[in-house]
């Protein structure tokens, strides 16, 4: 099985041996190429939806993983039971409803060892919610596909706290390592940034000073993550 190049990071993610919760799972990609790969004890593919998750058991089926892969329609985690599964996989969605998946599911996140989260929106809100249910983020990973980007966030429990906002905006591991697809990000986020500056710069009404006082906070703040890394 050939895998984005977005869940091909996410299932490198995933420790040896573990018993996965793989929430929105989609077509089940994810769990069947840990299955093929002999990386997991178990795995549940959970949906909120029939349609994903017909074609997540069809594909199980093909693979003849059903022994290893069980489908599981809900909502969130509210078909886990806590202590059932080691490992919760959620990709995908916007970070305030993984936080809400979460909160909706603390005894299964309280009683498991690794979150792997790929928030499409609000980073930030998702690595504050972290720390506060008390889970340390022990690695960060970028990807560009097809011209967007993904992070992959990877927790497991401990008690951390950033002392800079700039990393719960950009990510203190990326930032850290100097990963090299976030400072792609952040050129291509100051491009589009000094882009729409030069457009409204000369628009004199008090809207466009609104709005050309948040860009050059924002250009400022870029630039001086940039020179970090």
């Amino acid at each position: 099985m050939q895998l984005s190049k977005r869940l091909y990071t996410i299932a490198g993610q995933v420790p040896l041996g573990s018993r996965i919760a793989d929430i929105g799972t989609d077509h089940g990609y994810v769990p069947i190429y840990l299955y093929l790969h002999n990386q997991i004890e178990k795995a549940i593919a959970a949906d909120l939806h029939k349609g994903p998750l017909e074609k997540a058991r069809t594909n199980i089926q093909a693979y003849k993983a059903t022994h290893k892969i069980e489908t599981r329609l809900g909502n969130g985690l509210q078909m886990i039971q806590p202590g059932e599964v080691d490992v919760i996989i959620i990709a995908g969605m916007g970070g305030r409803l993984i936080g809400e998946i979460l909160e909706a599911g603390q005894a299964v996140m309280k009683e498991s060892q690794c979150l792997i989260l790929q928030p499409q929106l609000d980073l930030e809100y998702v690595r504050k919610f972290i720390h506060h249910y008390r889970f340390q983020i022990i690695e960060e990973q970028m990807v560009e596909e097809d011209g967007k980007y993904y992070t992959i966030l990877t927790a497991t429990p401990g008690e951390e706290k950033y002392d800079r906002s700039a990393d719960y905006l950009f990510g203190k591991k990326l930032i850290e390592k100097k990963d090299p697809v976030l400072k792609e990000y952040i050129q291509y986020k100051l491009q589009e940034f000094n882009k729409i500056h030069r457009n409204i710069i000369y628009n004199g009404n008090e809207a466009a000073k609104i709005k050309t006082k948040e860009l050059e906070s924002n250009i400022g703040l870029y630039t001086e993550v940039l020179s970090w890394l």
